[in-house]
């Protein structure tokens, strides 16, 4: 877990800053909650954090806070500019900017310092933010190995910032748009075209679309809260699951071949038989389902034997491609995509739709 939980670091910070001299023009506190917060939003659960102080930044009206958290390749910086006069936040990389030159040219000169040239981008959005006097631009980058990725760039009059821009409560307001941008990738017709729900009914008024692996822990927790969802809500909720075994699992693609093949009615069932298993081809799929007393559905070995669990897979693939999905599960919902379950988003689409 995290060296401590943001409330924790706050009340220490409150002793520090009761016990420091000089008061400065912001108020410390109220910075730090704010900081405190996006930190824990930015960064995964369980990853450890150091505080690195506080100070004005280059750019007046802002405080930068300075962070480090561990990682495999040690302790990486992270900072976040909190609004002395508002409850906007922005975490990421500071940049100067030319006074007086285009907002859209300081946007492309900022995105220069932090991603190199030899990277294909493109300006996808350019729009302005509630904060008043900052714009924001949404690129679209093509980084090796990874597809294309949306980088957001905020301008002011002096300064740029690459990074992700907190609003009012905590607001994510980069995340949102990108979620938005990375549906506008993929189809709903594309996504589910020739599959049935594994979850619900096809014609339910609230549906997603789950890139899940059958070796990913956080893809069998997201179906435990999926499935307590359906339990309340099954005649106004749907759900696909589009079968993804990532190259770092060892013993997913067999698994995914079997489950792509069988119908949906039974995935979650062999889904849950295959998990902690260890096959390493589908013959061997076969045997652990069998010890397990989990029927095969008829069909599965023809699918498999044909090559349409190796097609399926390819475009299932080539979706996520399109995306720039980089974990998961990931989910296409209400045309944004989300990394992990939005279950707070589909609860409230299904109260919308007179739902529990």
């Amino acid at each position: 877990m995290k060296t401590k939980t943001w409330v924790g670091r706050l009340l220490a910070a409150a002793a520090f800053f009761a016990a420091a001299a000089p008061a400065t023009a912001y108020d410390e506190l109220a910075v730090e909650e704010k900081a405190l917060r996006v930190l824990d939003t930015i960064l995964p659960a369980g990853i450890e954090t150091r505080d690195e102080g506080m100070k004005e930044a280059q750019v007046e009206g802002w405080v930068k806070v300075s962070y480090e958290a561990k990682s495999r390749r040690g302790w990486m910086p992270v900072v976040i500019f909190v609004h002395e006069d508002t409850e906007y936040a922005l975490a990421g990389r500071l940049y100067s900017v030319a006074v007086g030159a285009e907002p859209r040219e300081k946007a492309k000169s900022v995105l220069e310092e932090r991603i190199p040239t030899k990277f294909e981008r493109e300006l996808i959005q350019d729009q302005v933010t509630p904060m008043e006097g900052l714009r924001e631009y949404l690129f679209e980058v093509r980084l090796p190995q990874r597809g294309p990725q949306a980088v957001g760039v905020y301008v002011g009059d002096k300064f740029g910032v690459v990074g992700q821009l907190f609003g009012p409560g905590n607001d994510n307001l980069t995340q949102k748009n990108k979620q938005s941008w990375r549906g506008s990738l993929v189809s709903w017709g594309d996504l589910t075209q020739g599959l049935e729900p594994v979850y619900g009914e096809a014609d339910a008024p609230v549906r997603f679309a789950m890139f899940t692996d059958p070796d990913c822990p956080a893809c069998q927790r997201a179906k435990k809260r999926i499935e307590n969802l359906v339990a309340q809500n099954g005649d106004r909720l749907a759900g696909y699951l589009l079968w993804l075994p990532l190259d770092m699992h060892d013993h997913a693609k067999p698994k995914s071949k079997v489950l792509a093949c069988a119908p949906a009615d039974s995935q979650a069932r062999l889904f849950d038989a295959l998990q902690d298993t260890k096959p390493n081809g589908v013959g061997e799929v076969f045997e652990v389902l069998k010890r397990k007393d989990a029927a095969v559905p008829g069909g599965v070995r023809s699918c498999i034997d044909s090559g349409e669990a190796d097609r399926h897979l390819e475009r299932v693939q080539q979706q996520a491609d399109q995306v720039g999905l980089s974990s998961v599960p990931t989910v296409y919902f209400d045309g944004k995509v989300f990394r992990g379950f939005p279950e707070d988003a589909v609860k409230e689409a299904l109260e919308a739709a007179g739902g529990g």
